[in-house]
């Protein structure tokens, strides 16, 4: 039974054009909310939703206008929102919650739908757990982290209803300045295979390594989080695990990871996993269809001789 409607909110546009493809799938009418001007609606038409809101940011913040999105739901009996998984995403989640009225599931992993309606998997007590839940009430809302959808396999009819959101916002803060910041990475969730990197690696040269292994596989390279933000080796968009990207790659390659259940609910999707880690009771083991127990200084140069 599909749903009636879901809203997607994302403030990032690769992100909203997985979130528009996976609600079509699940619901009668999706409706986006894009942060922007009419242009910038105009350039998500092609995601595929059947209506587009825009909120003009010129001099404020995006959780302004969520009392605005919040009276425009409500114009549905019922519907799911559905938001990235970000940082600024996650407060606009519980913002929304409060004007709805209603609970908030934070970072879920898969979305099933049944007679019932939908169901939500997410990992809870610090990953040592699934748990399984749906909403009561008329509304509900969730974020979502990149790759829950997969592939965005299919082109859909572009968007023919947008229009200007008509709440204005409420503004709390005032934009000063908006610098992009440059870090670069890849879209990791699209990645067809990956090589994983961990707290094996000794130092940060020592990723021109695994990257030349990656060149080889035809792969991206991605870490767990104590590689982005500890050491600050790869950008944080790089890392994969539960708050990070999750992936469902046909192979993940993993160097040196030592499989922390926050770090496997990001890669346990994948086809085929492959590890090499000199701990022979390093957790990751129990975790991989490939194990191989050594030095991944020893190793990687010899696989990349191999594939050279």
């Amino acid at each position: 039974m599909a749903l009636e409607s879901i809203f997607v909110i994302s403030d990032q546009t690769d992100a909203l054009e997985e979130l528009c493809f996976g609600a079509k799938k699940l619901a009668e009418k999706v409706t986006a909310v894009v942060f922007g001007d009419q242009a910038a609606a105009e350039s998500a038409a092609v995601y595929g939703a059947d209506a587009i809101l825009y909120c003009p940011i010129d001099s404020c913040a995006p959780e302004d206008y969520c009392k605005a999105i919040a009276a425009e739901i409500k114009k549905s009996s019922q519907a799911v929102i559905m938001l990235s998984n970000t940082i600024r995403c996650r407060c606009m989640a519980g913002k929304i919650g409060v004007y709805l009225d209603t609970a908030v599931l934070t970072a879920v992993s898969e979305i099933t739908l049944d007679d019932e309606g939908l169901l939500y998997k997410r990992t809870v007590y610090g990953g040592a757990a699934m748990r399984c839940e749906k909403f009561k009430s008329p509304y509900g809302v969730i974020t979502v982290a990149g790759g829950v959808f997969g592939d965005v396999d299919a082109t859909l009819p572009p968007t023919v209803e947008i229009s200007a959101i008509s709440g204005a916002p409420q503004d709390s803060l005032k934009c000063i300045a908006h610098n992009e910041k440059k870090e670069g990475g890849v879209n990791l969730a699209a990645a067809k295979r990956i090589v994983d990197v961990g707290r094996g690696l000794a130092a940060q040269e020592d990723l021109d390594m695994c990257r030349k292994l990656a060149s080889l596989l035809e792969a991206e390279v991605g870490c767990s989080r104590p590689v982005a933000e500890n050491n600050k080796w790869m950008p944080k968009n790089n890392y994969l695990g539960m708050t990070g990207v999750v992936v469902r790659p046909d192979l993940c390659f993993l160097l040196g990871v030592s499989g922390q259940v926050q770090h496997i609910a990001g890669i346990d999707k994948s086809k085929v996993i492959v590890a090499i880690n000199k701990d022979k009771n390093a957790p990751i083991f129990k975790n991989v269809d490939f194990g191989l127990v050594g030095d991944i200084y020893k190793a990687v140069p010899a696989l990349i001789e191999k594939l050279s």
